[in-house]
């Protein structure tokens, strides 16, 4: 988010504790960061990162190239971008989130700021959760891409595939964007969602599969 400042307030409108991923250096980034917070949402910083498809990840993204020092000189002027950002989630990355060096960078610098990581899981090949899980840093994965495909019929499959896997396994993230087609059924959907599914923000449901994690652990244990 970030590009369009009507549907931003949109997405920032729809009801239930939804987390949201702020580009930096967007026209609206820094605004809309601030409207999500005073309405009491998550905000997150969604930082670009270099990809297998060559697609534009702007002037500031991370890549392979940069220096240790360079790299988080980058994700420093990208935080300083999105205001009251709790954690990060990667744009694109298909190359960059195979890379262990790059990704540990990311994590000693996570870690030292407080951020949770969500891996956008943008390639199976992504060493970035694994990565962060090692350096003790609170983090999550995607499950379903909303939106792929922009169509009604196609963001309608995606959604109760979403609704599928939290009911079998107790959590589900899902990812989408401020397109209309999006906004529009996301406004008509949640609504409707059963008393047995609940929205809530990234860091919440981190927790909560920690605790489960605990949970199984000591149940585990003799």
């Amino acid at each position: 988010m970030g590009h369009n400042v009507t549907r931003g307030r949109r997405a920032i409108n729809l009801p239930g504790s939804i987390t949201y991923a702020f580009l930096p250096y967007t026209q609206h980034s820094e605004s809309l960061s601030e409207a999500a917070y005073s309405s009491r949402k998550e905000v997150i910083i969604h930082l670009p990162m270099s990809n297998l498809t060559n697609h534009p990840i702007g002037p500031d993204g991370l890549t392979d190239s940069l220096s240790e020092s360079e790299f988080r000189a980058t994700i420093a002027r990208a935080i300083k971008q999105v205001p009251h950002a709790k954690g990060i989630n990667n744009h694109t990355g298909s190359y960059l989130t195979q890379k262990p060096k790059q990704m540990k960078w990311l994590m000693d610098d996570l870690k030292q700021r407080d951020l949770f990581f969500i891996d956008s899981r943008t390639t199976a090949k992504s060493v970035a959760r694994k990565i962060a899980w090692e350096n003790n840093i609170l983090t999550a994965s995607r499950d379903v891409f909303l939106d792929n495909d922009r169509s009604t019929e196609e963001i309608d499959k995606a959604f109760k595939q979403l609704v599928k896997i939290a009911k079998r396994r107790g959590t589900a993230i899902g990812i989408g964007h401020p397109y209309r087609t999006t906004l529009d059924y996301l406004e008509s959907a949640i609504p409707k969602l059963g008393s047995g599914i609940q929205i809530i923000s990234v860091s919440n449901l981190i927790a909560l599969q920690q605790l489960r994690g605990r949970q199984i652990a000591a149940f585990g244990a003799e």
